[in-house]
């Protein structure tokens, strides 16, 4: 009796010993935990490249976030009573022409302020001074052809057989007031796009029989 009674006890401490066991693993296989990375690799390849949204101009009209306003502020305080209007207009042969007069290439206006300019699309951003708060402003209107260049134009009308009427984006001198990166500002000019007009020129295969 007592053998028996002492097999049963082992028996069932066996049993739960293993139960204990498998209950064990199965907690440990649950829980599956992965390594953190070593390294942020969100950039590996460098970070993506923002678009410039004045990329081939050479004036934006976008303020940028980096725009020195609070020392434009500081150099017109208390200078104009009233708003004034700037840049001036350097009269040069490459006129805009008589605005009421139809050149029949679309192009897209607007007249508000310039933030930067620069000589050429290669060269480096140069800031332009405004100063709304203190009353100086500087905007301009610039009229940019809507279409790419030598776009046809008055095609319903015929000229010459050896001409062919084409769109072209023209420009005018501008002298902006911009930032000298010193804390005051000068003068710099600029060409920007005062109209797209319809102009005459040579055809290709006149050229060819001519050279």
């Amino acid at each position: 009796m007592f053998v028996k009674t002492l097999f049963v006890f082992i028996t069932i401490c066996n049993l739960q010993l293993t139960r204990a066991a498998v209950t064990k693993n199965d907690k440990s296989n649950s829980q599956i935990v992965f390594p953190g990375p070593v390294q942020d690799l969100g950039h590996r390849y460098g970070t993506p490249n923002e678009t410039d949204p004045c990329e081939g101009q050479n004036f934006c009209t976008i303020k940028p976030p980096d725009y020195p306003q609070e020392i434009f502020n500081n150099i017109f305080r208390g200078k104009y009573k009233e708003p004034i209007f700037r840049p001036s207009y350097v009269l040069t042969d490459s006129r805009a022409g008589d605005s009421e007069e139809a050149d029949n290439c679309a192009s897209k206006v607007k007249y508000e302020p310039i933030y930067q300019v620069r000589p050429d699309t290669l060269s480096k951003w140069r800031m332009v001074a405004q100063a709304p708060q203190e009353n100086f402003n500087q905007l301009i209107r610039l009229e940019v052809c809507a279409a790419p260049v030598d776009v046809p134009c008055f095609t319903k009308f015929r000229g010459p057989m050896d001409l062919e009427a084409t769109c072209m984006q023209k420009y005018s001198v501008w002298e902006v007031l911009v930032h000298d990166e010193k804390g005051g500002t000068e003068t710099l000019k600029v060409d920007l796009p005062a109209c797209c007009s319809c102009y005459y020129k040579f055809k290709d295969v006149f050229k060819k029989k001519t050279s």
